[in-house]
C-alpha cells in the first residue's frame, strides 16, 4: 500500500481526520524501524501491527489489550495513545470488552493495603502499648522513706536529713506540721533527701509522691525532737510506766508508702 507523506496528507484533509492506519505508517517511517525490531522493542506481535498498518481493527484483541498497545506504540513511536483511542472509541472501531475498558491487572503483582488496614494497625500497636505501660502510666508511685528507719522516730537534734526512694512518681512533695509544702528534689536513679527542722515534741511529716495521670502514695513520719538532758515536752510518747521513750532507733525496717484510695489528675 502506498502512503503521503503527513505533511502533504494534511493540505488535503485536516488532521483530526487522518486514518489512524496512514498515520501509524508514517510515524514507523520517521522512527526508521522494522515492524520486527518494533515488535521486539514493544512486544507486540507482528500480526496485530500488520493489523494496524491495514487499519484491521476487527483482528486486534479486545478492548483493554487495544488500549494498551496504543498506549505502549505513542511512547515509543512519540505520540498520544490516549488521544488515539478516544479517537477510535468514537468511531465505533474499538471492539468492546464490558462496561470497563480497562488492563487486566497482573494477579501475580503485589497489591497495596487498603489505607484503613494501616490505621486499623496502628491502633493494635496503640492498643497493645497502652496495655503494657497501663500500670506504669496510670498505677500509683512507689515510695520508701529510708531515715529515719523507724516510726514515730526520737532524737537529740534539732535538725535531721529524711531520705528515701521513689519510683513511678511525677512529683515529690513533703508537708510539715505547719502545712507549708515543700517539693523535693528527686535524683535521677530515684533517691531524694530532705533537711528539716524540729521543733520540742512532735513533729509530724507527710511526704507525698503523685503521678499526673495515675495516683498519689503517702507517707506520713512521726518524729519526737526530745534535746538531750532536757525534758520532754508533755505530748512526748511514753512507755505505759510513764517514762519518756529512749533516744534509740526502735526499729531498722525503712517505711514504705501506702497508695491513695483516690487517683490524683
Amino acid at each position: 500500500m502506498d502512503y503521503f507523506p503527513i505533511a502533504l496528507y494534511h493540505q488535503i484533509m485536516p488532521p483530526n481526520d487522518i486514518p489512524f492506519e496512514q498515520f501509524f505508517a508514517e510515524k514507523i517511517k520517521e522512527r526508521g524501524v522494522t515492524l520486527k525490531k518494533l515488535a521486539e522493542i514493544t512486544n507486540i506481535s507482528p500480526s496485530h501491527i500488520e493489523s494496524l498498518l491495514r487499519g484491521d481493527f476487527d483482528n486486534m484483541p479486545s478492548a483493554p489489550y487495544f488500549h494498551g498497545y496504543l498506549i505502549h506504540l505513542g511512547g515509543v513511536l512519540d505520540f498520544d495513545g490516549e488521544e488515539w483511542w478516544a479517537k477510535l472509541k468514537k468511531e465505533g472501531v474499538i471492539k468492546n470488552s464490558g462496561e470497563l475498558d480497562t488492563l487486566p491487572r497482573n494477579r501475580f503483582i503485589k497489591q497495596a493495603p487498603p489505607k484503613y488496614l494501616w490505621a486499623i494497625g496502628a491502633g493494635v500497636i496503640v492498643l497493645i502499648y497502652l496495655a503494657f505501660q497501663a500500670p506504669r502510666i496510670f498505677g500509683h508511685p512507689t515510695l520508701t522513706v529510708i531515715f529515719p528507719d523507724a516510726n514515730p522516730y526520737v532524737t537529740a537534734s534539732s535538725t535531721i536529713t529524711l531520705s528515701g526512694t521513689v519510683s513511678g512518681a511525677n512529683s515529690l512533695y513533703l508537708v510539715g506540721g505547719d502545712g507549708e509544702t515543700e517539693q523535693i528534689i528527686v535524683a535521677a536513679d530515684g533517691s531524694w533527701q530532705k533537711g528539716v527542722l524540729l521543733g520540742i515534741g512532735p513533729n509530724p511529716f507527710q511526704i507525698s509522691a503523685k503521678k499526673f495521670l495515675g495516683g498519689e502514695t503517702t507517707v506520713t513520719e512521726q518524729i519526737f525532737y526530745q534535746p538531750a538532758g532536757g525534758t520532754a515536752a508533755s505530748s512526748t510518747p511514753s512507755s505505759t510506766t510513764g517514762t519518756p521513750m529512749p533516744l534509740t532507733k526502735p526499729t531498722t525496717t525503712p517505711a514504705t508508702g501506702t497508695p491513695s484510695a483516690t487517683p490524683v489528675l
